[in-house]
């Protein structure tokens, strides 16, 4: 402890003031070098860790915890049907669109040629943030070359605000296979890319997006 405060006493020297500060910084220096060089190494990843959020892809936004698809009743073609049913085991894409929506319609060819290409792997519902008896709702499909994608209503739109106090449509979100909500999209994307489609994947194996 003596030597301490003789130290310290010490420093009234100018000398031994600039030493210190000389000593400081030289340690500053050193670790900012350090930093520089691991960097690289830690951004560097391997062929097992691939990242997904990326591209198209990189507004992808992870929902944690993981919320449960929500109990909603929706409008189908046959008459009123449940958000929940729509859980089979298979990562599920849900659009949140509407006619009057430019950015949706640009979109929605994209979410159509995901689902052809995955197939069974993927199911992609096109809920429309309107009522009606869902005949203006197709025709917009047909008109893009979307008509195959499976059309719901929801004319309270009570999917819509259950995810976004402002409703800024489009909205695509991503469930996995158990129907968990994993993250979402809350702009136009090309949902054909070959980033969407990694995505898409992965979610469908288990694998949580980075």
């Amino acid at each position: 402890m003596d030597r301490v405060l003789s130290y310290l006493r010490s420093l009234k020297d100018p000398m031994k003031l600039i030493q210190l500060l000389m000593i400081i910084g030289g340690l500053g220096v050193a670790y900012t070098l350090l930093a520089a060089v691991q960097k690289p190494s830690e951004l560097r990843r391997s062929e097992d860790e691939p990242v997904y959020v990326v591209g198209e892809m990189e507004s992808f936004e992870r929902t944690f915890p993981p919320q449960g698809l929500p109990s909603l009743k929706l409008e189908g073609p046959d008459g009123p049907v449940n958000l929940t049913g729509y859980a089979d085991g298979r990562p599920l894409v849900v659009n949140l669109w509407a006619t009057w929506c430019a950015p949706c319609i640009e979109e929605l060819p994209s979410l159509a040629a995901l689902q052809e290409q995955l197939g069974d792997e993927v199911r992609v519902l096109a809920v429309a943030q309107e009522g009606g008896d869902g005949s203006r709702q197709r025709a917009m499909l047909e008109r893009v070359g979307a008509e195959d994608l499976e059309l719901l209503l929801d004319p309270r739109l009570s999917y819509g605000r259950s995810v976004s106090d402002e409703l800024s449509l489009p909205i695509t979100i991503l469930y996995d296979s158990r129907g968990r909500e994993v993250g979402r999209v809350t702009k136009p994307a090309d949902w054909a890319s070959p980033e969407a489609v990694r995505l898409v994947r992965a979610v469908g194996q288990g694998a949580l997006p980075r």
